[in-house]
């Protein structure tokens, strides 16, 4: 489980790397962050999301942005609805490049991507929500998870690892993995206790851990010990 990123900035451009996935130099990986791109307010500036109601010629020159510096082919980025559902995508070559220059075209509400494919970039887009990345060196396999508040209730990383192991024979235990910045515990407050899922309050689920914490005004969620726990719970150490 990695968490040691690398802030890279080239220009007005800034994002992350896992420094353990970059090592292992068998797949490229970056968190971008709003800085350098072409979308104007309340977009500014990077946006690669075609979900938001930003104009589309502007997603596609910010694809290209962060494709000309990660050397990757943008018309080969492939990408999905995100809905804050459970359903698992396998990539396979005939979605190549989905959801590369409009919406529609993306592959169908799916939260998480998974490939063994070299020359399909997978993206997927965030705001408060979890962005997990898998990586099977054995077999050379990558997963890319958008999990937020409800994913995390249906246990989509959990999930996303027993299809990788399912399909392409992956050991949960080689795999690496990075949990990108998203909303913590701090800023993530849920005052409506009676719709709090019963996930929430299960500390048996994760060691006696708490992922939930009562204070003033209701209770905070950690989403990413959540799905921490959810990597831990399906064999990765």
């Amino acid at each position: 489980m990695n968490q040691d990123f690398e802030l890279k900035e080239l220009g007005p451009i800034k994002y992350f790397q896992c420094r353990e996935l970059d090592n292992a130099n068998l797949v490229v990986n970056a968190f971008s962050t709003r800085l350098g791109g072409v979308s104007k307010s309340p977009f500014n500036s990077l946006n690669l999301s075609y979900q938001v109601k930003d104009k589309e010629n502007c997603v596609l020159e910010n694809r290209k942005i962060i494709s000309d510096i990660l050397n990757i082919n943008y018309r080969s980025m492939t990408s999905a609805q995100q809905v804050h559902k459970d359903k698992i995508t396998v990539v396979k070559e005939e979605d190549k490049g989905k959801g590369a220059f409009t919406p529609s075209e993306a592959i169908k509400e799916s939260d998480a991507l998974i490939t063994n494919l070299p020359e399909i970039p997978l993206l997927m887009c965030y705001a408060d929500c979890v962005p997990i990345f898998i990586l099977d060196p054995i077999k050379k396999v990558i997963g890319l998870i958008h999990s937020g508040r409800k994913g995390t209730e249906l246990e989509l990383t959990l999930k996303t690892l027993f299809k990788m192991k399912t399909i392409f024979g992956t050991t949960p235990r080689s795999c690496l993995t990075a949990i990108f910045p998203s909303i913590g515990p701090c800023c993530y407050n849920i005052k409506e206790q009676n719709k709090i899922d019963d996930y929430w309050l299960n500390e048996d689920k994760y060691n006696g851990e708490p992922i939930s914490w009562q204070n003033k005004s209701g209770l905070s969620l950690d989403l990413r010990k959540a799905n921490y726990w959810q990597l831990i719970k399906g064999g990765v150490e």
